[in-house]
């Protein structure tokens, strides 16, 4: 498994448009305060079969650091009450050991071939 940070947006970006198309709206306040965001990627050694055909291709998952959270004051852009997703700023170790346990070791145990299920899961961290 390993972890990293990737920005919600960039500062600049270039947009080839028609000249009858609008400008894309940017979401962020200030390009200068662009949010970022956390991501778990986990991941396995290929498996083949004997005939050196792919069964397993080692990609579980990546999963993003993220809450689910009711708003709770109106505003222009959205209504009390409406499920918002807002990143998680600052990743603990709960919060890793949380998303091993709730997310990782479920994917892993569904995509887990059925010749290795008797085997040990062995999960190693980046530059573990």
């Amino acid at each position: 498994i390993d972890e990293k940070w990737f920005y919600m947006t960039k500062k600049t970006e270039t947009y080839y448009l028609h000249p009858m198309e609008e400008d894309p709206l940017r979401t962020c306040q200030s390009k200068n305060y662009i949010g970022k965001v956390m991501f778990l990627a986990a991941m396995a050694r290929p498996r083949f079969d004997n005939e050196g055909k792919k069964v397993f291709s080692g990609k579980i998952g990546i999963f993003p650091f993220v809450t689910m959270q009711t708003a709770k004051k109106r505003s222009k852009n959205i209504e009390v009450g409406t499920l918002e997703i807002k990143p998680i700023t600052s990743v603990k170790r709960e919060n890793i050991k949380s998303f091993l346990i709730e997310k990782v070791i479920p994917k892993i145990h569904e995509m887990w071939l059925e010749e290795d299920s008797r085997k040990t899961i062995f999960i190693q961290q980046d530059n573990a």
